[in-house]
This record gives C-alpha cells, structure tokens and sequence, in this order.
C-alpha cells in the first residue's frame, strides 16, 4: 500500500534541498529544524530512531533542555503532513511512535536517494554484461535526479555528514559516467564538461586521469601533460605527496605515444574495478533461524532483499557503518548463519563481498596489518602499494571502500580491536563479524547472541540431513532419532556430524550412532568424523583459553565443572570464582541462564573430561587424538 493513503503517493527529494511531493504536487516540510529532523527519519532506512538521537543529530553539542520537546513537536506536525488520513491520537501509520522512538515507513520508489542507488547498481550489472551504451543512459538518468547538492541548507551535524557523504556518492557516479562515455568514444562531447570538474576537484587523481585520457584522444597532448604538472604539483603542495602510479604511469605513456590508451584498448585508467565475490559456499540444507535472518536483513540490508528497489539499508544508522556481531559457543553456526544471510543480502552489495577468517591455521588471532593488506589486495590494490603501517593500510582501506556498496564477513574475531581496525569508513558498506563467547564489545555494533537450536528446529535440520526421514522408520527408529537429538541438544555441528556418521554406515539405520552417543565416554568422538567438527572446535576454544592471563586456572575450573556435569549444568553452581566465569563465557564456553546465572552446555561440558586430566590440549590419550585411532566406524 503506498504510504501516502488516499491523499496520493509521497516522493521525498534529498538529491538537492529537501522537498516532498504528493501525486506530483509540493507539499509544505515545515521550517529547516522540522525538514531536519524528516532527514534524519528518511535515512535511517524504516529503522526506529531514539529522540535522542535525533536530538544529537539536528542539534548535537548546541542542543538545549528544551530540543526533546521541539522534537515532538516537529514529529507532531509531520504526521500531518505525510499522513493527513490518520486518525488523531493515533500512533501508527507513516510516521509511528515506537516507545521513545520514532518510525517513518518510505516504500519503494519514494526516496529519489532510493531511485539513484538501485540505478547506479543496475548500470554496474550492464557494464559487466558488456552493454556499455545501456549502462551510460543508466546513469545519465541517475544524475539526472540532482537538483544541487544533497541536503542543501539543512542545519545539524547530522546534515553536514550525510552532506559530504552525498557528494562523494554524486562525483564517483559522475566519474564512472565518464569512464563509459570514453570507452564510448565520446572523449570530444565530454572534455569541456570534465575539465570544469576536475577543475573544481584538483586532488582527486581519478577525475583528472579522466580528463588527461579526453584531451589525449582529441589530439591535445600537450593540454593533457599539463594538467599531471597541475595536479603534481597541487598534491605536493597541500599533502606533501606525489602523484599516484596510475596518473604517473598515465603521463609516461602519453609521452611515450602508447597506441593502447586510443580507442578499443582498455587503458589501465580504465580498468573494472576489482568486484571481490568470496563468500564461501552456502548450506543446501541451512535450517532455522528464521528470526535472527530477518534481524540481519533489516540491519544490513533493508529487509527485502530486492535491490531494485534501492533500499539497500546499508550505512543508514545516523552515517555510522552498520555492524552486526553474531556470538555463541562453539558449534552453534555462527559461521553458517553469516554466509547464510550474506548470501540473500548479496545483491544489496554490488561492488563486492568479502570474507576474511580472522584467525591463523594455528588458532592465533590474524595480526591486523597482515589482514588488512589482504582485504586491500583483493579490492584490486597493487603489493607496491600498500603502506608499511598498519594505520596507513587501515586508512587506505577506507579510501578505497569510499562510495562502494562492500558487504564484509569477518570471521571468528578475537576482539574489538581487531575487528576496530578492519572496518571501513563508508556508510554505504556494511560488517558482519562472528565472535565466540560474549558479543565483542565494538561501539556502534549491533549484537545477536547464538543459542542452541530450540527441539523443533533441531528436528527439521536432522530430518533435512537425513533426506527428510530416518533411516528405516518405526518406532525403535523414532527412537534412536529421540536419542540423538537429546544429546545434539540442539548444537547444529552436533547434528551434522552425527548425520555424517549414519551417512558412513548405509542401510544400517540409527541404532549404532544412537548407541555411541548414549556412551558418555565415546560421545565426543562419535561427533567428531576425522578428528574434526565438535572435538576440533572445543580444543581450539580451550586452546585460545589457555594463552590468556588467566587461562590455566579458568581450564582448571572447566574440568571440575565438566566432572560434576557430565551432561550438563544448568545453571552452574553459586558461589564459583566470577571472574574466571567471565573468562569462560568470553570463550563461548559457558553460557547464561535466563536468570541470569551461568549454565553449561551437555556437549561442551566434554570438554574438561580427558582422560589423562590434562584438558584437551594434551591430546595423547584423549578420545579424538589423532594417536587414538578412531575406531567408532565399526560395528
């Protein structure tokens, strides 16, 4: 139902000062303060907005004791405005009240930003399907949508942000219009258009790169060489800094005569950018958690999943980039949520996804220069190019990300300062992290705390992995699919090793997993198919444990818990040291009662019981050793 009711369609208009239109005609936004706080509402992508915040957002340090009242206010008059078919007293409709926050709902094709995006998008996917002449219409048609500069005359720091924001969004466009009109030929019907812009923007590399290639192919080399004299020297002196080596290497072959910069040879100026696509594969037979998925969506990525319609949601939190952390204990699918949802988000990111596992093969956490020099380079960054220290290459990384629709999926993060350094600067990205344990405390990042599957999810996931049925059926098959789903308790990786297993013995159904897991004392090996899945989790949790200050001794107090709860503890008792809690439950490796006190998990609970009383690490006698041959294929 379009949101402007039986008055007409409402179009809202930030590509220039803001403005709204019903069926056509304008309709009066109030005064700067009131069109102010309708800003804030617009780009905060249908999420609910604290008056607070729009407090901070339109006044920020100048604001008086009187702002939450002028809040109201605006809000009052708003409604109607936008809603004038809304009964009184009310507070759903367009604009709703949620508690202390407030809601706009903007349907698609309403916000020209909206238009803009899903039309910059759209010509990126024509490019690449070679249709360059499509792609340039596209964007003529985009551009066309300014009417000056975005949020023209709003007051607010709020404003000022998205303001500059908006105009990085308008110039990358425009730079990628004259890349096409080039590729096109059309360097003579755009030079005199592009020297007035570059004019205007003398540090920025790529324009005048652009501007250097037109004047080249109409014949004017020496106008072309001027203009990298102009620019080196207009970077030497404000920035101390000498051109970049695409202008430099531009100017050479200018000077050089390269046949391969006139038309039909792609010069390096020229290149696609670099479109990572490195999410790993999805799950065939992802299961379950439906309301953490429509949590994500509507985070990062506005919640349909249709990018035509320009709602991408990403970067709408008051110009923050959006941050998601996904936590929970081991096994529980952290990581197979994360590509599950960045997946039906990927088409919100058009410029690329990246996936970076932030630990080394041996459990130590990833050094941040080390990770940040893969993320660059898989954006298309030369080796040569990248700084030496890691505040360089954490600067570069938000220039490169600057302007681009990026969606990042940080695997298994140690903490929040790994995490800090990795993140870019643009709201137009959005950040996906799974951590062990407790939510890294990362400021600005939305937390969502994984738990063990509830009993219904848990049975279709197993049921799913067994081709929709177990095997054999009747009642003692019931049964054994009773048992094993007591003991998975819900642990997604428990499940799918425990299926693995049946997979192993074909025609002999349920039975013989069943019994193994109902033995406390081959459980852990029985879900741990090679050495790996539930037994490989937990020992690298125990592992990372041990290398922190108070490792050994909160190890120490695992087993004890481990030898009084075999199958669990829930809650844990009292009075046990709150501090090495703590530290056990930043590891995923207890947990939190809904009253508040600490409850361990039946599987994880395995983890303090070796044998030999050394914990896992030891690993000479312990049931998923590799010097332990794994002898729970047989009969």
């Amino acid at each position: 139902m379009e949101s402007g009711g039986a008055a007409g369609p409402l179009r809202y208009e930030l590509l220039g000062p803001l403005r709204v239109r019903r069926a056509g005609e304008p309709v009066d936004a109030g005064p700067a303060m009131q069109r102010a706080v309708l800003a804030v509402l617009l780009l905060s992508a249908g999420e609910p907005v604290v008056r607070e915040q729009i407090v901070q957002a339109v006044w920020g340090t100048r604001a008086g004791p009187n702002a939450p009242g002028l809040v109201a206010t605006y809000v009052s008059r708003l409604r109607r405005v936008l809603d004038p078919d809304r009964p009184r007293r009310t507070l759903g409709g367009v604009l709703a009240t949620r508690g202390a926050a407030y809601r706009l709902a903007v349907e698609p094709g309403e916000l020209d930003l909206h238009t803009f995006e899903a039309a910059r998008a759209r010509a990126r996917t024509q490019r690449a399907e070679g249709s360059p002449a499509r792609a340039l219409d596209t964007l003529d048609q985009a551009l066309g949508l300014w009417r000056g500069a975005g949020l023209d005359g709003l007051p607010g720091p709020f404003a000022a942000l998205h303001r500059g924001r908006l105009a990085e969004l308008r110039l990358a466009t425009s730079e990628e219009r004259f890349e096409l009109a080039l590729l096109l030929g059309q360097h003579h019907e755009v030079v005199a258009e592009l020297g007035l812009l570059a004019a205007a923007h003398p540090l920025r590399e790529r324009l005048r790169a652009l501007l250097m290639l037109a004047l080249h192919r109409a014949g004017r080399q020496g106008e072309a060489l001027a203009v990298y004299t102009q620019t080196r020297q207009a970077l030497i002196t404000s920035q101390g800094l000498e051109p970049g080596r695409e202008l430099e290497e531009l100017q050479q072959r200018i000077l050089r005569g390269d046949p391969a910069l006139e038309l039909g040879v792609p010069p390096t100026v020229l290149r696609t950018l670099c479109l990572p696509a490195q999410l790993p594969s999805d799950l065939s037979d992802f299961t379950g958690r439906t309301a953490e998925l429509r949590t994500l969506a509507r985070l990062l990525g506005g919640g349909t999943g249709n990018a035509e319609n320009g709602r991408s949601g990403a970067g709408r939190w008051l110009g923050a980039v959006p941050v998601v952390v996904l936590s929970g204990p081991p096994g529980v699918g952290k990581t197979a949520l994360a590509v599950h949802a960045a997946h039906r988000l990927r088409e919100r990111f058009p410029d690329g996804q990246l996936f970076a596992a932030l630990h080394e093969p041996d459990g130590r956490p990833g050094e941040a220069g080390a990770l940040l020099g893969r993320l660059l380079a898989d954006l298309g960054v030369e080796a040569r190019d990248l700084p030496v220290e890691t505040e360089r290459r954490a600067a570069l990384l938000r220039s490169v990300s600057s302007g681009r629709r990026l969606l990042l999926v940080l695997d298994d993060a140690a903490d929040a300062g790994q995490v800090a350094a990795l993140l870019p600067g643009s709201p137009s990205c959005a950040v996906l992290v799974t951590a062990r344990g407790r939510p890294t405390v990362l400021p600005g990042a939305r937390a969502i705390a994984l738990d063990a599957l509830g009993p219904q999810e848990a049975r279709r996931l197993w049921r799913r992995l067994l081709a929709d049925g177990p095997p054999g059926g009747g009642a003692a098959s019931a049964a054994d699919e009773a048992a094993v789903l007591a003991v998975c308790a819900g642990l997604p990786l428990a499940l799918r090793a425990a299926a693995t297993r049946v997979a192993a013995r074909p025609g002999l159904g349920l039975g013989p997993v069943a019994a193994r897991l109902l033995d406390g004392r081959r459980r852990l090996a029985e879900l741990s198919p090679g050495g790996r899945g539930l037994a490989q989790a937990l020992a690298s949790a125990e592992t990372r444990l041990r290398r922190t200050p108070d490792g050994p001794a909160a190890v120490e107090l695992l087993r004890r818990l481990s030898a009084l709860g075999p199958d669990g503890l829930d809650p844990l008792p009292p009075d046990l040291p709150e501090e090495l809690l703590d530290r056990l439950a930043e590891y995923g490796l207890v947990g939190t009662a809904p009253d508040g006190r600490y409850r361990m998990h039946p599987l994880i609970a395995l983890i303090g019981r070796a044998p030999d009383g050394r914990g896992m690490e030891s690993g000479c006698h312990h049931p998923f050793s590799e010097a332990s041959p794994d002898r729970s294929d047989q009969p």
